[in-house]
């Protein structure tokens, strides 16, 4: 039999309350209660009345306090109970035990709350009104916003251009690094120096009155005349929508030029009316018509001019495969591919060289190119293929000035309905949430507040913390942004040096880019200088790749080297092997190019041999 006391100790209720309470307590009395709650020692009378003797002495008691306070009279009335011989040593030992329990259950939820009410405060403090008060120096001065809408081939960049062009200084904001280069091209063609500045280089000329940037890069501290933010219906992008916001709500630029798709039109409104600022609205219509062809093509039946648009690396090889195949072997534009690469395919396209283009969803922004006919060889897409995306892909057909019209359709055995659908029908004008991202003297503000964690704990406040109710805005995605604090956590770099890490050009979902940028990452920390990527010579030693396997290889190779330049522009001194990576980087591209311009896989050239073979034994 257990002793009496044990047996009370079991069954007892969570609570039981001293006789003679009232049946609504009064509020110290309740606090005092729920604190008590999951105790499984019996509570008595005294016990409670020493937690009110203390609120009665300290009003401004904490919880935390008061756990201590209840914890130590409940301790000494066991211990005069055994003195009294009302308990024994063991059931003492029991009781004490559970009160223990109690204690450091109740003090670690009581912490966790506080916490939480800390970080959210923290959080809290960055309300919309401050973050747009942040950008000092476009609050300075007297901004214009113009927005130029319309379609693909509408004439839209070319009007911004010409605009930007007549400024005396500007800035242009491009989606792609690739588009930043098109665009000091653009502006050379109007006698205008331009610099170029993107995450992996900076080419500075000092002469330049113009700067042609990707949006990430951009100045929001020097004032200009005119800037202009292409792509802008990518206020609405869940991963990189937040640069699209920052610019427009804070590029010091007298006249601010957004130029992209008209159903971005209500989120230009909204951000407008958020600063207080005049917002004037240009309309353009598309110069050369589009029409929809109500007959799927057969592959047979492609023609010079043509672009064949699919949605995976593995189906545009497939594509080239079917075309080296059928004679016609075409320049490739994926987004594995870097900006010199994507460049020449698509000069081999443009000056005939490649009769036919294979592409993905990569083409939808930039890359000014001679297409006839634009032809899905694939209507859905991971993560959704909508109307936008469809419009402004089928709105690369047609080039004003080589074509007089374009045409949008599908190869044989695709689905035509989701493709007509969306060219005979406008989209619905885009309503957001449009993205923000603490910026990063926030975040690092944030950090300090919370005792310098790391980013990965920032970034995991933020993300749960993080609310504009009502405002129509949204925090980005941070799901490449917490890998990259993974990366930084496990490699110990401090939250500064972590924040210099967010947006490398790196796939940490490809274990061996991520495990390389860990290893960069680890030397940093200590203070090593980090050597550039070694160019795989037993690759390139073939001169062309065998097959995509081979590609993929080369890709995951030059990527590096991307990721390797982006971070030798942050910390030279580390990352101080910045040419030699471009000589590698160099390499690479040219056997990517290469392999793509003449090779075919070797199961399509064991194909030829055996057809080839065949061909002898008939004759």
């Amino acid at each position: 039999m257990l002793p009496s006391t044990v047996r009370a100790l079991t069954r007892a209720p969570t609570l039981r309350h001293a006789e003679g309470v009232s049946a609504v307590p009064p509020p110290a009395r309740r606090r005092i209660d729920q604190l008590l709650s999951g105790l499984r020692v019996p509570v008595r009378r005294e016990d409670v009345a020493a937690g009110l003797t203390a609120l009665a002495a300290d009003p401004s008691l904490d919880d935390i306090g008061l756990v201590s306070v209840l914890a130590e009279a409940i301790r000494g009335r066991l211990r005069r109970a055994e003195a009294d011989g009302a308990m024994t040593h063991a059931e003492r030992a029991t009781a004490e035990a559970r009160l223990e329990e109690w204690r450091r259950q109740r003090l670690a939820d009581l912490a966790a709350k506080a916490r939480h009410r800390h970080e959210g405060e923290v959080v809290g403090a960055l309300t919309l009104g401050r973050w747009v008060a942040s950008f000092v120096p476009a609050r300075s001065i007297r901004r214009r916003i113009v927005a130029f809408l319309g379609p693909t081939n509408s004439g839209k960049s070319h009007a911004a251009f010409d605009l930007l062009a007549a400024a005396p200084r500007g800035a242009y904001l491009a989606p792609l690094r690739l588009l930043a280069w098109e665009g000091q091209e653009r502006l050379a063609e109007r006698g205008v120096r331009a610099s170029l500045l993107t995450g992996e280089e900076r080419r500075i000329d000092p002469e330049a009155t113009h700067v042609s940037a990707t949006v990430e890069m951009a100045d929001l501290v020097t004032p200009v005349p005119v800037a202009v933010v292409d792509e802008i219906q990518m206020l609405a992008d869940e991963d990189r929508g937040w640069a699209w916001t920052q610019a427009v709500v804070g590029l010091p630029a007298e006249t601010l030029l957004l130029a992209g798709a008209a159903e971005a039109e209500p989120l230009i409104r909204r951000l407008a009316a958020l600063t207080g600022e005049p917002l004037e609205v240009r309309r353009f219509e598309r110069m050369v018509p589009l029409t929809v062809l109500r007959r799927p093509v057969p592959l047979a039946r492609v023609e010079p001019g043509d672009a064949l648009i699919c949605f995976s690396r593995r189906d545009a090889f497939a594509l080239r495969e079917a075309l080296i195949a059928r004679g016609r072997p075409p320049a490739m534009v994926y987004g594995a591919l870097g900006p010199e690469v994507r460049r020449a395919e698509a000069e081999r396209f443009r000056e005939g060289r490649a009769p036919v283009l294979v592409a993905t969803d990569a083409i939808g922004m930039g890359l000014n190119l001679p297409i006839r006919r634009v032809l899905f060889a694939a209507t859905t897409k991971y993560g959704g293929l909508g109307p936008h995306l469809i419009r402004q892909i089928a709105g690369r057909a047609g080039r004003y000035g080589i074509y007089p019209e374009g045409f949008v359709g599908v190869l044989g055995g695709e689905d035509l309905e989701p493709i007509a659908a969306a060219i005979d029908h406008p989209p619905p004008p885009l309503e957001g949430p449009m993205r923000v991202l603490p910026r990063e003297a926030q975040l690092l503000d944030i950090g300090r507040r919370l005792g310098q964690p790391s980013l990965l704990r920032v970034l995991t406040v933020v993300a749960e913390r993080f609310r504009w109710p009502g405002a129509g805005f949204a925090l980005s995605r941070l799901d490449e942004a917490i890998r990259l604090a993974e990366v930084c956590a496990a490699a110990r770099l401090p939250l500064r040096e972590s924040l210099g890490y967010l947006g490398c050009p790196i796939d940490l979902r490809d274990r061996l880019s991520a495990s390389a940028l860990l290893a960069w990452a680890r030397r940093h920390a200590h203070g090593a200088a980090v050597a550039a990527p070694a160019p795989p010579r037993r690759l390139l030693s073939r001169g062309v790749a065998d097959d995509p396997a081979d590609l993929a290889e080369a890709e995951r190779s030059a990527r590096a080297c991307t990721a390797y330049l982006w971070l030798a522009q942050k910390w030279s001194e580390i990352y101080g092997e910045a040419e030699e990576a471009r000589a590698v980087q160099g390499e690479l591209n040219a056997f990517i190019e290469r392999s793509l311009r003449l090779g075919a896989s070797a199961r399509l050239r064991q194909r030829w041999r055996e057809e080839q073979a065949g061909e002898g034994n008939r004759r």
